[in-house]
């Protein structure tokens, strides 16, 4: 049962650390919701608030997971076809309601239709119903309409992208896996650059990236993907260092990182250009026995252009 909705459970995971978890109170809820449509059949905010609970609910059966299991993830048709059967039918009929009653008639202050399609994507990846999930996940991206809180766009968006790299990555459909994360990425820096390259900020990231890259036996791309990213990078920093904030002191620290990536690659893969960037970077470090290895802190821009010039 774990490995059947480990992919569900990373979408989904988006309850706070360290916070009581609120599903405890869902099965009394559930209950109670189950015994009011007994006599009002047709309140579909009341089926709502239970289907969003039960999927919740359906979700939260395995523990914490991290994004590099959606790399190891294995489809095995004989749980899938017991898991559909123990739940398909019972959720299926409410999303059939909810759609022919609120989606369809686009009275989305009962139902946002957003909330309605990332709910039976995180329903349908439980399932390994991957075909699904990948339509709803387009129609998501690219056509929900967000009328009731339009403020909500980037965020449905995001988990849009988030969902269909994942879905991709389980298909193995790398072209499209790659599209996914190169617009995450795309759009995330341009949104907000400062949070990008200090290496903050939520979602997909470069070092998804790589993964992808490895998963697919695409390994000849991680270097020039890494040399671009640290130069641009670094770029930013040099265009922002005189705000001299916390984003820019962060950028600074999150270009060196991405150097040492460099490096690490290098060694891993047996690059012929090892050796002149062991050397930048030993030039920028901050002492040779450095727990958390960081820029030299006496080290001007002048000279850490100069260096960094050497990257190709």
């Amino acid at each position: 049962m774990k490995i059947i909705i480990i992919l569900a459970s990373i979408l989904i995971s988006n309850i706070s650390f360290g916070q009581p978890d609120p599903r405890k109170g869902y099965p009394k809820r559930i209950k109670e919701i189950t015994e009011q449509l007994k006599t009002d059949s047709l309140n579909y905010g009341l089926i709502w608030e239970r289907l969003e609970m039960k999927v919740s609910l359906l979700n939260s059966n395995v523990g914490s997971v991290t994004q590099d299991q959606i790399f190891s993830l294995k489809i095995d048709s004989t749980s899938k076809k017991t898991i559909k059967k123990l739940y398909f039918d019972e959720f299926n009929i409410d999303f059939d309601k909810i759609y022919n009653n609120i989606i369809k008639e686009k009275k989305y202050n009962i139902v946002e239709e957003g909330d309605f399609y990332l709910n039976r994507i995180w329903f349908y990846s439980c399932l390994l119903e991957i075909d699904k999930a990948i339509k709803d996940a387009k129609y998501l991206r690219n056509t929900a309409s967000y009328s009731q809180y339009w403020q909500r766009g980037e965020y449905y968006n995001d988990w849009a992208l988030i969902s269909l790299f994942n879905l991709y990555v389980i298909d193995k459909q790398y072209e499209n896996a790659l599209e996914c994360i190169d617009t995450m990425l795309e759009n995330r820096k341009k949104e907000n650059p400062g949070v990008y390259f200090s290496g903050n900020g939520s979602g997909l990231g470069i070092n998804d990236k790589i993964k992808l890259f490895e998963h697919f036996n695409q390994t000849d791309k991680i270097i020039p993907f890494l040399k671009k990213n640290c130069k641009e990078s670094f770029n930013w920093y040099f265009e922002n260092s005189k705000q001299n904030n916390y984003e820019t002191r962060t950028a600074r620290e999150q270009s060196f990182f991405l150097l040492k990536q460099i490096v690490e690659y290098m060694k891993k893969y047996d690059d012929n250009e090892l050796l002149k960037y062991e050397g930048i970077y030993n030039e920028l470090r901050n002492g040779k026995n450095e727990i958390y290895e960081t820029v030299n802190p006496n080290l001007d821009d002048t000279k850490l252009k100069s260096t960094l010039s050497k990257i190709n």
